[in-house]
């Protein structure tokens, strides 16, 4: 028997780089071969008041698995490093063993976040890119300079 699992690029941007927190925006693209052939994408926007780059990032990564209706072969194409690196090497299963906290015994932050891609990413096989040239960055790049132009918000000069 083959796996013949559909390959789903999952591609996350956000309009924050850094710790620091503030309102932000992102956007998450699922692109895919549909049954005919022809290559197809769908996303979506995300946007947040006091946040941060993670948790952006994780609210991206939650809503694109959630449009999966059966197991894939993902890769997602992520910017942000902590979560790409916690990805890579499945730290959440390690937090899951530990109670939900980290290996200084504090509690993970966004916890149920974590739990919830643990649950969504379990039938899916998944390899993680930090690549951050893809045939949709300057795109999204352009899109979160816009979002943020439109809602007032500053300090997004890196986008």
């Amino acid at each position: 028997m083959t796996d013949e699992r559909k390959t789903v690029e999952i591609y996350i941007d956000t309009s924050i780089k850094g710790p620091k927190r503030r309102d932000g925006s992102g956007i998450y693209i699922l692109a895919f071969t549909t049954i005919s052939g022809k290559t197809a994408d769908r996303g979506g926007w995300i946007r947040e008041k006091d946040t941060t780059e993670n948790h952006l990032t994780l609210m991206g990564l939650e809503e694109a698995l959630k449009h999966l209706r059966k197991p894939c072969s993902l890769i997602l194409h992520l910017e942000c490093p902590y979560v790409a690196h916690a990805l890579q090497n499945r730290w959440y299963d390690g937090w899951e063993v530990n109670g939900w906290m980290t290996g200084k015994k504090i509690p993970v932050t966004d916890s149920e976040k974590w739990r919830s891609i643990q649950y969504l990413l379990n039938e899916h096989k998944f390899e993680v890119s930090l690549k951050q040239d893809h045939p949709y960055r300057a795109w999204m790049r352009r899109e979160l300079a816009s979002d943020a132009a439109a809602s007032g918000r500053k300090g997004e000069k890196d986008v």
